[in-house]
């Protein structure tokens, strides 16, 4: 099971984006990630927070978890499991 919990999400006016952040819960653990999206066409930018934490999951699995959480932050959830 994967929980995506999304902590903040805040529109910054000034400079016309949005910036996110949250934890994932994944096989009995937590990782950190950031999040922008500038408006300009270019989707989410998510980022891990301490990549060495994101070492231990493989590629597909990370790309899976990316997809998710930017599939929450389009739907404005706060939190999901799947």
């Amino acid at each position: 099971m994967i929980k995506i919990i999304i902590d903040s999400q805040d529109h910054r006016a000034q400079f016309d984006d949005w910036l996110a952040g949250g934890k994932v819960e994944y096989k009995r653990k937590t990782y950190y990630w950031s999040a922008q999206n500038s408006n300009y066409g270019f989707n989410w930018e998510i980022e891990p927070i301490t990549e060495e934490d994101w070492a231990n999951i493989v590629e597909d699995e990370f790309n899976k978890i990316i997809n998710l959480i930017e599939s929450c932050l389009y739907k404005h959830q706060t939190e999901y499991a799947f």
